[in-house]
Order: C-alpha cells, then sequence, then structure tokens
C-alpha cells in the first residue's frame, strides 16, 4: 500500500507542493483504514457517483464519494480528512451531506436515504436518517444559501486561505486576494 500511495502522489503532485506534514497525515489515514477495514466487504453501488438535479432554477452538479445499496436503503459515506468535526446533533443540517441525500433521494426514489460523514482522522462516523421532511428542509436551506450568494454583492474574501487553491476567481484573477495568495504560496 505505501508503495501505492508514493506511486500516486508522484503522479498527482508531481511539483511536490503538498507538504510532508499532510503526505505523512494521508499515509497515516490510510494505514489506519486499512488496519480497520482489513478483510471487510462493503455493497458499493458506486464511488465518485456524479449527479445533478434542478431546483427551482438552479442546476445543482457533485460527486458522492461512496453510495452504497443495502436492501432498501442508500447509504452515503463522505470521507473527511480534515481536523473539524460537525457534532453529531448537528449533522442533520449538514448541507453538503443533505445535498448528497436529496440526489440520491431522487436517483432512488423507493429507497431510505442514511448519510454519513466519515471522518478519516479519528475514525468517527456520524449519520443521520433523512425523513421526507429532512428532504424538504434541506431543499429550503438550499434555496436559501443560493439567494442570499445571488444577492450579495459585497464579496469579501474568504479568511480560508485553503479555498483559493480551488477557486476559479482566485485562479483567473478575477479576486485579486486569492490571485495573490496562489502567488504568494508558488513563491513559498
Amino acid at each position: 500500500m505505501k508503495s501505492s500511495f508514493v506511486d500516486h502522489k508522484n503522479t498527482l503532485d508531481p511539483n511536490s507542493e503538498i507538504t510532508e506534514e499532510l503526505n505523512q497525515a494521508g499515509l497515516q489515514i490510510l494505514e489506519d483504514f486499512y488496519d480497520i477495514y482489513d478483510g471487510r466487504t462493503f455493497d458499493v453501488f458506486d464511488k465518485e457517483m456524479g449527479f445533478n438535479f434542478v431546483l427551482g432554477n438552479y442546476l445543482m452538479i457533485g460527486y458522492i464519494d461512496r453510495v452504497d445499496v443495502v436492501g432498501d436503503t442508500v447509504e452515503i459515506v463522505d470521507y473527511k480528512t480534515g481536523k473539524r468535526e460537525v457534532a453529531q446533533k448537528d449533522v442533520h443540517n449538514n448541507l453538503q451531506l443533505g445535498i448528497y441525500a436529496l440526489a440520491a433521494s431522487i436517483a432512488f426514489p423507493d429507497k431510505q436515504i442514511k448519510a454519513s460523514l466519515h471522518y478519516l482522522r479519528s475514525g468517527r462516523i456520524k449519520s443521520h436518517e433523512y425523513s421526507k421532511d429532512d428532504l424538504e428542509n434541506v431543499k429550503q436551506m438550499l434555496i436559501e444559501k443560493i439567494n442570499l450568494i445571488m444577492n450579495d454583492f459585497n464579496f469579501t474574501p474568504t479568511k480560508n486561505e485553503r479555498v483559493c487553491y480551488f477557486c476559479d476567481h482566485a485562479k483567473s484573477g478575477a479576486c485579486a486576494t486569492g490571485a495573490a495568495r496562489l502567488k504568494r504560496s508558488k513563491q513559498g
């Protein structure tokens, strides 16, 4: 497994932009995952399952890390590598997980939807089974968020500089703050 990690690291990060600390954390996460799940099989329906659906006037597009189908239940697993965790009592309000549950409910209309955040650093799995009311709440929450974004003309760059690495506005230079952050990270 370690040699496979190194091979993929060299392919995916040919310029060694990922810090050694993050590489070591990634390797540790993989080793722990293999230790815990060695020999276990999953009922995997799909990995990186693409989805798209229309909500109001908006097209939602995304990918779900893992989708299992177990009997009459679709189980969504969203793997998390970061240190911050959502409290179990708040999992049902996690918008990303809710969007995945909504997408799964459209793809599998006759199945119960269970969605989980699997925190790879701690090994914790936090889940929620989505009722029809939960899915309606997700729709409402999502439309409210979209409307807030669409009507916000006072753009303030995020304090989380890592987000800039994935932002098209930073990459194109449309966001001067993001472009400066990217330039600074390439120099350092």
